[in-house]
């Protein structure tokens, strides 16, 4: 399945160490976040706190590359919940995934999260594809479960 583009959207807190962070992705999915377009942002907290946001934008080839390692990146129950939830996930042509960030950069590990502190994911496919995704997403989830 084609994405014509992807999105890596992280919130990182003053109180978080943002080299840590970025070491984290870096490590996760190698040279190939060198090929994205990086945009980072200040922002404010409801608190008056300093937030940085750091997004990579992928296109093309790199953003299906790095699509494909998120999706078999993921444990079964995870691919579990994101098929039996992926209707809300989707917004048009777009797939909008929540990952936690802790476990992400403690354990290099993508999980699902719907709450705060995460790293927000979203995927722009070419066309409708909800049902192609759910499809290919129910043969990884086979492929983990004879593993």
């Amino acid at each position: 399945m084609k994405l014509s583009n992807l999105s890596i959207i992280i919130f990182c807190h003053e109180t978080e160490n943002k080299d840590k962070i970025l070491v984290a992705l870096e490590d996760f999915f190698g040279n190939i976040l060198n090929s994205s377009e990086l945009i980072e942002t200040k922002a404010e907290g409801h608190y008056g706190n300093s937030i940085e946001i750091i997004e990579y934008k992928l296109t093309g080839r790199n953003a299906t590359e790095v699509a494909n390692k998120i999706f078999n990146s993921f444990d079964y129950a995870d691919l579990i919940l994101l098929l039996s939830t992926l209707n809300e996930r989707m917004e048009g042509s777009k797939l909008h995934l929540r990952i936690d960030k802790q476990r992400f950069i403690a354990e290099k590990k993508i999980s699902l999260k719907d709450g705060d502190d995460i790293i927000k994911i979203i995927m722009s496919f070419k066309g409708k594809v909800t049902e192609q995704l759910k499809e290919e997403l129910k043969q990884i989830a086979n492929r983990n479960l004879h593993t």
